[in-house]
């Protein structure tokens, strides 16, 4: 009797274990993109980015996902529908679990929906953000474990590609959202100055203001390229930052500072450089096989006052 009852547990414990750590077919796919059949194929686009925030979402709370979208067609992007899959995967929660296994696949997948109308001209990108939110319990189960989300992307009516990504939500109470932003102080206005008469006024010449050296800050701004050109003409950044380029093309693209100030930055992926100093910096980007004007960007490093 003893022995019968050590070998239920046993088969107790291998059915269970079975039930919370098998993989499904969607956790092995986590990684896949799948491109549409265009009907129009002069339309089309990509995801060629995700990026899922917060990093330690709860069960209950929002989840922000930012997007880059390429426009790799011929015609104007004016319309895009982003449709949001999440399907649960595995439970943190024991019962939660085992329920997984006589549940269906609608009932393990919660759908969102979100439409935006950003103009994309061809060989452009545009970041785009869909946000939506979890469920934290259901019938008194704690609903944190891991989850498949698929991403899909629609453009003027026309479904052109999906991605899955994984993410996990945590246990724990949902926290209140932060509505503290950063913003850039206000410069204070200078009072005009009252001019004195003189006989012989003479103007003098406004000071180059000089170049002032930070430490670094640790921040990272992205700038793209894509299109064999750059996403952004003109950036701003403050001192102590670094610039992040991020070439999307497959050809290596070299940039070279038009004054000199800088020696030439090869970029085949990404590339880092912090800008201590103060100023403007002027690059033209060139890559095989050009048969156009380089294009330029214009990169201006200012002081911030306030750290």
């Amino acid at each position: 009797m003893r022995r019968i009852f050590l070998i239920i547990l046993i088969l107790l414990f291998a059915t269970f274990s079975g039930c919370i750590t098998s993989k499904t077919p969607d956790e092995n796919a986590q990684s896949e993109t799948q491109k549409f059949e265009p009907a129009n194929p002069n339309l089309d686009a990509r995801i060629v980015e995700i990026k899922i925030s917060p990093d330690d979402v709860r069960a209950g709370e929002d989840v922000t996902a930012d997007l880059i979208i390429a426009n790799i067609g011929k015609e104007k992007i004016t319309h895009e529908t982003i449709e949001i899959k999440a399907k649960v995967n595995t439970l943190d929660d024991f019962v939660g679990s085992l329920a997984l296994k006589v549940l269906s696949e609608d009932k393990k997948t919660r759908t969102y929906t979100m439409s935006f109308d950003e103009e994309i001209k061809p060989e452009t990108v545009k970041p785009l953000t869909a946000v939506f939110h979890t469920v934290r319990e259901m019938q008194g189960r704690n609903l944190a474990g891991t989850y498949a989300v698929t991403i899909t992307l629609s453009v003027n009516g026309q479904k052109v590609e999906s991605k899955v990504v994984p993410i996990t939500l945590r246990p724990g109470k949902p926290r209140e959202p932060n509505e503290t932003k950063y913003t850039t102080p206000l410069p204070t206005e200078t009072p005009e100055s009252t001019a004195t008469p003189t006989i012989t006024a003479t103007p003098t010449p406004e000071p180059t203001p000089e170049a002032v050296t930070v430490n670094p800050s640790g921040i990272i701004h992205v700038t793209r390229i894509l299109g064999y050109k750059f996403g952004e003409p003109k950036v701003t950044i403050d001192a102590g930052d670094t610039l992040q380029w991020y070439n999307l093309d497959d050809d290596t693209m070299t940039l070279v500072e038009a004054d000199g100030k800088m020696d030439n930055i090869s970029v085949s992926n990404r590339k880092n450089i912090i800008f201590n100093t103060t100023g403007k910096y002027t690059f033209k980007m060139y890559y095989p096989r050009m048969r156009v004007e380089p294009p330029v960007q214009v990169i201006n490093i200012i002081l911030n006052q306030s750290r």
